[in-house]
């Protein structure tokens, strides 16, 4: 690591993850875990994730149940830290349904915050997603001092920029962190029709399936390893410059679809093809790169895992948990 950040004091802390259950709040809870933090309450509705992702361990406390419903859920804590994961996700699910996505991700945000400010949260770290701010005029890396753009292509691209209004908003009553997500992928996540392109490809390699490029292929992503992601998260908690401040977390690195379909199909050792699909009708980014230079200075943010032994991990994660993914897809259109 670049800079060296006292995680300590997380040691004992209450910690409330909205989201835990995902493939993100999960690897984040283990992670809380081994900086001793003295509980974990995660809340989650299940609705993408999984509790059998939690790690077995009495300091974790699971409360199924809805974002916008969180002044109901019965928590005792004191001073917590809160990580705001839970989400509508993502473009296409919102382009199909707005309603529900400016529910959960619109809602869902203002209600945790107003609950973190009656709890007197130490800090409030919210997942955004790096096309919050970025319209798809955009073709070159994307910086946190950008001006918030009005060319954006989804509601789940509005709703997340939405909070980072809201957390902008609260921040003089409670220390908010927006963290801007970029194409996360790794262990937990699972495949799905609304679901990211990594497992998705995953899980059709592995049954020789035709691997579906929506476009040219020449298009491309910044792939951030869930670890590395979690870091950061970690770092936004604790480092006391970070209060109010917006981040990327990604690698800076581009990669191409096309490079990223024959990668998966050479790790899992495949027999898939590779097709070719129109674009989506929403989708007019061709380039999605983060400047990780602010995150890196501040938060001493530092990724180190390259997509190859990432998407290796992750691969191995699915072979591994075969089983409990087919039964979580059961009756699931990919």
């Amino acid at each position: 690591m670049s800079k060296n950040i006292e995680m300590n004091t997380l040691g004992g802390s209450d910690v409330v993850v909205t989201g835990g259950a995902g493939a993100i709040g999960s690897r984040l809870v283990k992670r809380l875990l081994s900086e001793n933090v003295a509980r974990v309450l995660v809340i989650d509705n299940l609705s993408s994730g999984y509790q059998w992702l939690l790690p077995d361990d009495e300091r974790v406390e699971f409360f199924r149940g809805d974002v916008v419903d969180l002044p109901q859920i019965s928590l005792v804590v004191s001073r917590p830290i809160v990580y705001h994961l839970a989400a509508f996700f993502a473009n296409q699910n919102s382009v199909d349904h707005p309603l529900d996505d400016l529910r959960t991700n619109g809602e869902g945000t203002l209600t945790t915050l107003m609950w973190a400010k009656e709890h007197k949260a130490r800090r409030v770290v919210y997942a955004s997603a790096g096309c919050s701010i970025a319209g798809h005029i955009i073709d070159g890396p994307i910086r946190e001092d950008m001006p918030v753009s009005l060319h954006m292509d989804t509601p789940y691209q509005i709703t997340k920029a939405l909070g980072e209004f809201y957390c902008n908003y609260f921040n003089p009553m409670v220390s908010t962190v927006r963290c801007r997500f970029f194409n996360s992928y790794g262990p937990g996540e699972l495949p799905g029709r609304y679901r990211n392109v990594i497992p998705n490809f995953i899980w059709k390699a592995m049954h020789n399936l035709p691997l579906i490029i929506t476009g040219t292929g020449q298009e491309s992503r910044d792939f951030i390893f869930v670890e590395d992601l979690v870091d950061g998260l970690l770092r936004a908690a604790v480092v006391p410059e970070a209060g109010g401040e917006a981040f990327n977390l990604g690698t800076g690195i581009q990669t191409r679809i096309i490079d990223l379909a024959k990668m998966i199909i050479e790790l899992c050792h495949s027999k898939s093809s590779i097709e070719f699909a129109p674009r989506r009708s929403w989708d007019n980014s061709f380039h999605r790169q983060a400047s990780i230079e602010l995150a890196h200075s501040v938060l001493g943010f530092n990724p180190q895992a390259d997509l190859r032994e990432g998407l290796a991990k992750t691969v191995n994660w699915f072979l591994t948990n075969r089983q409990e993914i087919e039964r979580a897809l059961e009756g699931s259109m990919l």
